[in-house]
């Protein structure tokens, strides 16, 4: 049952990374609950009540990923952990490339998904940080 897990929380992540290939943030945000939040790599926490604010959000992010260069993206090292029989834990390692596969940005983070009938949706993300807050 993990290893099946596994298998489709990563086509999961391989939509998510399709989608946000696509640099809309519209696109992106369908891929999200309303509410939800997210703990963004500088520590920030971020809770979003609408469709409307995910998106602004993720076309900002999406922008900033194009300014620094990257052209597409990668996953990796998959981790899926069942949460009940409509929820999973997934973690995934992201690598944003250049279009020469060098890498622009790389990170870890987590994501509650929960299962609709359409498919998975994100409620809530964690970046895996360094550090004590200081």
């Amino acid at each position: 049952m993990a290893e099946a897990l596994e298998v489709e929380i990563s086509a999961f992540f391989n939509k998510y990374m399709e989608t946000f290939a696509t640099w809309d943030g519209d696109q992106i945000a369908k891929l999200y609950c309303a509410p939800c939040i997210t703990m963004r790599g500088d520590g920030s926490i971020h809770c979003f009540q609408s469709r409307d604010e995910i998106a602004r959000f993720f076309q900002g992010v999406a922008d900033t990923y194009r300014r620094e260069g990257a052209a597409s993206g990668t996953l990796h090292d998959v981790v899926a952990v069942p949460i009940g029989e409509r929820s999973a834990l997934g973690t995934v390692t992201w690598k944003n490339l250049r279009p020469d596969g060098s890498v622009t940005r790389q990170w870890r983070q987590s994501y509650n998904l929960v299962r609709f009938p359409d498919g998975w949706r994100i409620l809530a993300t964690t970046f895996h940080l360094s550090g004590v807050p200081g």
